[in-house]
């Protein structure tokens, strides 16, 4: 048992770490809303603030090396990522293939069409739980994400063209609310958060504007009563504040996870986990009939919660546990190199995004923020596939483009160029 004090120090020792490594980055962006946003309002209560409340009511088992450990790796992954996306000079880097910027509002209507369609086989399927879209969640968890991820896939790629389509706020507005009610009827309140920071995004690095202190305490309290909204639309709280307090920990029970991880003294799996999880995760079932269920994260699931894996109810969250499964305490060196490298991509990621203004960088911006286009679990990192998808994003742009460009060298690292240049036909 971990003692309340130890705890709610360790916790707010890390969360100042984290908190300074984040107004670090603000400061250097000029605004305070930049690409450490949409993981800090999922990562601050999730990871700290709902672990202090449930610490003070009800104490935190495992041992204090663990604890310690665990809240050392992010408050470390925090900093690393911060002093890598900020160091000078970082050149955005050109690709390869040519683009244009036509035919996007065409393409959001095709993928918002797509989207609804390629999911009503699943509603037929369950059309009982149409109106109850968190069940029909956990029904489809197994077996149907060829439909459901695809479905959100589309919606997401809907919601990123029509951003970039030129039309009026009000068009826009209804695609976008259109492609959220889709993504509502998968039951998955993550997927609809996303939406908000593809936008957040778009608004952040296309459109150049800056976010002050006051106006983005502002908006992270929208954004957490809609996350607020979310959960009481889908989660049954309890009658008494004892059950509510129990529900609502359920989803910040990362650290707890990962407490049972460290102390459990496993075998190394020596990146075994985390290869499953960036290659098995992404092969539908219906290709692959003799897929294992306990692949990546849901071999931890199999090893801890046995009931939650047998009842097929997803796997649990871990914030450090899988990389710490696969290399012990030598996951806090993977995961600061990780972030590094994270982090330096990040930059030129966000630089080429405000020289193109084009959809396929916005992608790529989002997938280094943690917004990313393909809500498969297992916990992968799809980077390669990511590429794919803005590549094919840049080459379906030509089709019926006036111009067409290419991007040289010189011009994309100069950053004083209009979005490209002409490309020979």
């Amino acid at each position: 048992m971990i003692s309340t004090g130890l705890a709610s120090s360790v916790i707010l020792i890390s969360l100042t770490i984290s908190l300074l490594a984040y107004l670090f980055v603000s400061r250097h962006e000029g605004s305070y809303v930049n690409i450490l946003t949409p993981t800090t309002l999922v990562g601050v209560p999730a990871l700290y603030l709902l672990p202090l409340v449930y610490t003070y009511i009800f104490q935190t088992e495992g041992t204090p090396y663990a604890f310690v450990y665990i809240y050392a790796t992010l408050a470390t992954q925090n900093v690393v990522f911060a002093i890598s996306y900020t160091r000078r000079p970082i050149r955005p880097i050109h690709l390869p293939f040519r683009f244009g910027y036509s035919n996007f509002w065409a393409y959001s209507i095709v993928c918002l069409i797509l989207a609804a369609v390629v999911f009503i086989p699943v509603l037929m399927q369950f059309p009982e739980y149409i109106l109850s879209p968190r069940q029909l969640y956990a029904e489809t968890r197994t077996g149907y994400g060829s439909s459901s991820f695809t479905s959100a896939t589309l919606a997401f790629l809907s919601v990123i063209f029509v951003l970039f389509s030129g039309r009026s706020r009000r068009k826009k507005a209804l695609v976008i609310i259109a492609n959220v009610l889709v993504l509502s009827l998968h039951g998955s309140k993550g997927q609809i958060l996303e939406v908000v920071f593809f936008i957040l995004l778009y608004v952040l690095y296309v459109k150049g504007k800056r976010f002050g202190l006051m106006t983005s305490l502002l908006g992270a309290a929208c954004v957490s009563g809609t996350i607020l909204l979310l959960f009481a639309a889908s989660m049954t709280l309890g009658e008494s504040v004892m059950e509510i307090v129990q529900s609502v920990s359920e989803y910040s029970d990362y650290t707890r996870n990962d407490l049972l991880v460290i102390d459990s003294h496993m075998h190394p799996q020596f990146g075994r986990l985390i290869f499953e999880a960036n290659t098995i995760s992404l092969i539908p079932r219906v290709l692959m009939p003799s897929k294992p269920k306990n692949f990546g994260a849901f071999y931890l699931a199999e090893e801890f919660f046995p009931e939650r894996f047998d009842a097929d109810t997803g796997a649990p969250a871990f914030a450090i546990g899988v990389p710490y499964a696969d290399f012990g305490w030598l996951a806090i060196v993977y995961l600061a190199i990780f972030s590094a490298i994270t982090g330096w991509l990040s930059r030129v990621c966000v630089n080429r995004l405000k020289v193109t203004r084009h959809p396929g960088d916005l992608i790529l911006v989002a997938f280094m923020a943690d917004v990313t286009l393909f809500p498969i679990g297992g916990g992968g990192w799809f980077l390669p596939e990511t590429l794919v998808m803005v590549f094919l994003v840049r080459y379906i742009s030509c089709f019926g483009a006036a111009t067409v460009y290419r991007e040289h060298s010189r011009e994309i690292q100069s950053g004083r160029i209009s979005p490209a240049l002409p490309a020979t036909r």
